[in-house]
């Protein structure tokens, strides 16, 4: 596929110092390279001639994936009769993969820089957001973030675009770090990037979320008490705000995290 030479070629010149093998001959391993690239790119002006081909390389492997629609995701009343959510009807667990969903805004766990992950292929959701967003997504996070001196506070969270993503949003949280054990603190900072965002989601008129399980991945905190705060945040808050909202999906990883939500819930 010639775009994601061009994107290869174009990420190259910016930084003359990397070599890269020349014998790139499958997608699987150019693409690789090129989404690298991509990770420790700084957010810096680019062309639109690289956002026309970044977007018809993004939009084919979007395709490739399968979007998943948010009124295939079936709500607990449903999924899970025996739940003891009062508002079983707008939430839902699914197991996937949170860039393919078509919902107005996805959850993002981000790190307190606010620029998405810098490491090259990390699995962490802030890089697999960034990466099948586009490059636009730091740049828009990058002016957001000046505001906010690079170091946006635990608990708190911003919204963007979603750019080349199958949502129309990406709402930004920050989740506790986990050190030694959690405390009370802790608690309470991974309960208001939960309502934190639901709040920007309602204020942007947003009616469907998806959640990640934020800080259970790096950040360390352990997803049994993670999954707890999570559901009860949620439904507390659409006792709420119940007409506000049609879907709020919460997004899981491995057969092991929807166990543990399925007992939370």
């Amino acid at each position: 596929m010639e775009n994601i030479d061009y994107l290869i070629e174009y990420l190259l010149r910016e930084n003359p110092q990397i070599k890269i093998n020349n014998n790139l001959n499958t997608f699987k391993d150019k693409l690789q390279i090129y989404r690298s690239l991509v990770n420790i790119r700084q957010a810096k002006p680019i062309s639109d001639k690289y956002l026309e081909k970044e977007q018809e390389l993004l939009s084919y492997i979007r395709k490739s994936k399968s979007t998943i629609k948010q009124e295939d995701i079936i709500k607990l009343n449903e999924s899970n009769p025996t739940n003891h959510e009062n508002n079983d009807n707008i939430i839902s667990l699914w197991k996937g993969d949170i860039t393919t969903l078509s919902v107005e805004a996805i959850v993002n766990a981000a790190n307190s820089q606010g620029l998405g992950c810098f490491t090259p292929c990390h699995n962490c959701i802030d890089n697999q957001i960034n990466t099948y967003a586009g490059v636009s997504l730091r740049l828009e996070c990058n002016e957001i973030m000046k505001n906010y001196n690079y170091n946006i506070p635990t608990g708190e969270a911003f919204i963007t675009k979603a750019y080349n993503l199958p949502s129309k949003h990406v709402i930004h949280t920050v989740g506790p770090i986990i050190e030694d054990h959690v405390t009370k603190k802790h608690e309470r900072l991974l309960a208001n990037c939960y309502t934190n965002s639901l709040e920007l989601a309602r204020e942007n008129n947003i009616r469907s979320i998806a959640f990640p399980c934020i800080s259970t991945g790096v950040f360390r905190f352990p997803i049994e008490l993670a999954s707890k705060i999570a559901v009860k945040t949620v439904d507390n808050y659409l006792d709420k705000y119940y007409e506000s909202f049609d879907n709020v999906i919460f997004n899981l990883y491995t057969k092991g995290d929807v166990e543990i939500y399925e007992r939370t819930i």
